[in-house]
């Protein structure tokens, strides 16, 4: 026999067997597993839930957002406004990094100052990774290294934002949750996202047009 007919012989042989490791490598990951092995979550945190907490607490209780960074990682915010043409958008963003504890299943939520919703053309301020299907942790010296949490808003025209927006614009309310189950660690923050040069330049040419 040929070699070239040898080799024909062989290789739907070869083929099966490729295809029966393809599909025990992605058996092996379980239902309950995510493509990097993330395990699914088990916990009892929603959208509404979050949603609830976080806007009772703006609110009712303004006082139980700390002001002061955490000790056990590092949280930053950042503000930017670009111009596309749909009209002009501003971006949101929290990032949870340099983890100096164990973070297991971490969420993030963050909402603006109640009055933005006037300056903001959405139904809601309200964001969240809260939908995730399955955990994402984070641990020191060890990917990954951070989570980020983003959103961004379409503005209203100018005609119809009010000054007011120079001083609240940036103010954000964040929650971030993590631990097991039965030990979840809530902390609540009060933050000034930090402005890019555009954000920056933005306001002061909306300031002066007013």
């Amino acid at each position: 026999m040929s070699p070239k007919r040898e080799m024909n012989r062989f290789f739907p042989l070869v083929m099966c067997l490729f295809l029966i490791a393809v599909c025990m490598g992605a058996c092996s990951l379980g239902p309950n597993q995510g493509p990097a092995g993330e395990p699914k979550r088990t916990d009892e945190y929603t959208l509404n839930s979050e949603r609830r907490d976080l806007n009772e607490r703006v609110t009712k209780r303004p006082e139980s957002f700390q002001k002061d960074t955490p000790d056990d990682y590092t949280l930053t915010a950042t503000v930017d406004v670009s111009h596309e043409s749909g009209g002009d958008r501003i971006s949101y963003e929290i990032l949870v990094n340099e983890a100096r504890v164990p973070m297991v299943n971490i969420i993030q939520s963050f909402t603006l100052d109640p009055n933005m919703i006037n300056r903001i053309d959405a139904g809601e301020l309200f964001h969240s990774n809260v939908s995730n299907t399955h955990e994402i942790s984070l641990e020191s010296d060890k990917e990954p290294l951070g989570l980020s949490l983003s959103r961004s808003y379409v503005l209203k025209p100018r005609a119809e934002i009010d000054s007011n927006i120079l001083q609240r614009y940036a103010d954000m309310y964040i929650k971030i949750s993590y631990g097991p189950n039965d030990q979840r660690t809530e902390d609540y923050f009060y933050i000034q996202a930090h402005p890019s040069l555009r954000t920056i330049e933005y306001m002061k040419s909306w300031e002066k047009e007013k």
